[in-house]
């Protein structure tokens, strides 16, 4: 799996889960960690990835855990409420519209994130249906973090309401200049309601999200 930071094998008899916390917690740059238990000694995995508890595993890969541990907990993520996505043209097979909110991010892979570009003058976009109209104050979004230093989070507006058309919903936040590597916080002092929440930006530019977090 991606994102892989470490691995011990742990004395026998050792409490497992308290033991690879502590591991967990003496890496500076771990997220998450999973567990197999062995009777000659459990397996402790550190990770750097960012996980939701909407993740349902790696589809890529063939490593399989007992149990997994995240940092990443809000109690009022709603993201797992996402019924589906929709998007303008994806840049590559590998980065459609779900992998925004697939509750994983490595953030170094762009492979595992959402890409669009849309040429001929017309606005990259990215929907999200949660269902139905509910509450949300804030958007945790984290951009492309693997050395390239192209904007391809910039120029955006962030929309959500109940309509299905392209920027026909009240705005939620905006992004004027654009970012890369970094984790972006939009929150609202009142909050908003709807059913669909969108992101576009200005015509001719790329749009890569690698993980969306929607809190109520």
């Amino acid at each position: 799996m991606d994102c892989s930071v470490g691995h011990v094998t742990l004395a026998p008899n050792t409490p497992a889960v308290h033991a690879c916390a502590s591991v967990c917690l003496a890496t500076q740059s771990c997220r998450l960690y999973c567990l197999n238990f062995r009777p000659t000694g459990n397996e402790c995995f550190i990770f750097s990835a960012l996980v939701t508890q909407n993740w349902k595993g790696d589809p890529d890969s063939s490593v399989t855990f007992d149990v997994c541990y995240s940092t990443w907990y809000h109690s009022g993520d709603i993201t797992h409420l996402v019924s589906s996505t929709a998007a303008s043209s994806i840049l590559r097979h590998s980065t459609t519209g779900d992998k925004a909110v697939d509750g994983f991010s490595c953030r170094q892979v762009p492979h595992q994130c959402f890409h669009s570009y849309v040429r001929s003058g017309a606005k990259s976009w990215w929907r999200a249906d949660l269902g139905i109209p509910r509450s949300v104050s804030r958007l945790l979004v984290f951009t492309r973090n693997d050395g390239n230093q192209a904007a391809h989070f910039s120029n955006i507006i962030i929309t959500l309401g109940n309509s299905t058309l392209t920027g026909q919903n009240p705005v939620f936040a905006s992004l004027d200049s654009g970012v890369t590597g970094q984790m972006m916080d939009f929150i609202v002092t009142t909050p908003m309601i709807g059913r669909y929440l969108e992101f576009i930006t200005s015509p001719q530019l790329f749009l890569l999200i690698c993980e969306v977090k929607i809190i109520s």
